[in-house]
């Protein structure tokens, strides 16, 4: 039963038995990476399951378990190991064409070995051109009290399956919390996920020197101070131009987080210094009205000249984003990791923020007389009124008569941020002429 008390359901095999494909095709998402490569998923990937009597159950796709696992393969099996003891039920998932008897034998030896073992069905998996009777006779070792046969990919036998599952299944209104939600975000080995499992006390992403380790998104709600709030760690956000596949599209992914994201932890790696991918996340974060932290890991490595550099670079490339907070950390050693959640706790001060209208009013009437924009197409704008319609991030609506120049729209963010407490977020202007 996991921390919420909705039970989870953990889906464990070999690598390549079609666990993330199944994941998705009972969620009808994409909430796990499918790749052709062994073990793709390389952390515990986890979405929820909403049957139609709005009960739910947790459904978690595990890395495959592998017979001779190199070194971030092995810390993936601790991870299978630590979540299988913790679950309510295990799908054990096999491909029905399998030959790898002895690997399937070691994840059968582990499920069972545990005196008060879980309950465990066994589901096979790539059956749509599979007759019962051509079944290999060393497969009916595994067979549990009741079997499935589907084929995820095509989408065959999941009604039955579903039907087991929904016995699991509980009301719970966690899931639809409004927690604020965090994604750590940057480029590959910045330290993201170091600074996950530092922020929720334990080892639960996976963590290695080679790059790319994060595949999948990791979600978790953790505790930060009185407060809870829902955490993302992401993969490493290359070059654009990457050209291994998997790693490209789980860029995408790391990407696409931010359109449910309120505060992005941007991980930048001190010793590489400020690069343009880290300037286009940043960039991304707040086209996106995401407000950013921009979080220097592994400060502790630098001596007391590269910081002055860093700190440099830092004020002359973000000249345009000199608003955004910036916390110095080393994820590894936990030091000054309390500096980002007291960040977060003024970040969400600032944006649930509401400003009334007389007082917008008020100071952009003032500033219209007194530094009028520019003539576009030789009509000068004049202010109708100003409003916030919304916070969470605060976003803000100017109904002029005409248009008004871009560097204009700046001036007015600016006064926002000078006049108002919302100095350390982004938050939207929409120009209605």
């Amino acid at each position: 039963m996991n921390k919420n008390n909705i039970p989870e359901i953990l889906i464990v095999g070999l690598p390549n038995s079609g666990k993330s494909t199944l994941i998705n095709a009972l969620t009808s998402s994409k909430t796990s990476i499918i790749g052709s490569t062994p073990n793709t998923t390389r952390d515990k990937v986890t979405t929820y399951l909403e049957f139609d009597n709005n009960k739910l159950i947790l459904l978690s796709d595990l890395p495959g378990y592998l017979e001779n696992p190199n070194e971030v393969e092995i810390d993936a099996q601790n991870i299978f190991k630590k979540y299988v003891s913790q679950s309510d039920l295990v799908v054990f998932l096999i491909d029905i064409n399998t030959k790898n008897f002895s690997a399937l034998d070691n994840i059968f030896n582990l499920l069972h070995k545990n005196k008060n073992k879980k309950k465990i069905i066994t589901v096979f998996n790539k059956c749509e051109n599979f007759k019962i009777e051509d079944k290999d006779s060393q497969l009916y070792k595994y067979d549990s009290d009741k079997n499935f046969y589907i084929s995820a990919h095509h989408k065959l036998g999941l009604d039955e399956l579903k039907k087991e599952l929904k016995k699991y299944s509980k009301n719970e209104n966690s899931k639809l919390s409004n927690n604020t939600a965090i994604t750590l975000i940057g480029r590959p080995n910045a330290g993201k996920s170091t600074l996950f499992n530092a922020l929720l006390s334990e080892e639960r992403s996976l963590v290695s020197n080679f790059p790319g380790t994060t595949r999948d998104k990791i979600e978790e709600t953790v505790q930060l101070g009185t407060r809870e709030f829902n955490i993302t760690d992401t993969a490493g956000v290359p070059r654009k131009k990457q050209k291994i596949q998997i790693d490209r599209y789980s860029s995408k992914v790391a990407l696409k987080t931010l359109q449910n994201t309120n505060i992005a932890l941007v991980v930048v790696d001190s010793i590489l210094g400020l690069s343009f991918e880290d300037k286009r996340i940043l960039k991304e974060c707040i086209d996106q009205n995401v407000t950013p932290i921009l979080v220097l890991n592994k400060w502790d490595s630098l001596d007391t000249e590269s910081k002055n550099n860093l700190n440099n670079v830092i004020k002359n490339d973000l000249k345009q984003y000199k608003w955004i907070s910036i916390v110095r950390v080393s994820a590894l050693k936990k030091s000054n990791i309390k500096q980002i959640t007291k960040q977060i706790f003024a970040l969400e001060k600032q944006l649930n923020y509401r400003i009334s209208t007389s007082e917008l009013n008020n100071l952009f009437r003032s500033l219209w007389l007194k530094n009028p924009p520019h003539p576009v197409k030789g009509r000068r704008a004049k202010l109708k009124y100003v409003t916030q319609f919304e916070t969470f991030p605060p976003q803000f609506s100017f109904n002029l008569s005409t248009n008004i120049p871009e560097n204009y729209l700046s001036y007015l963010e600016n006064q926002l941020r000078k006049n108002f407490e919302i100095k350390n977020i982004a938050f939207n202007i929409k120009i209605n002429a």
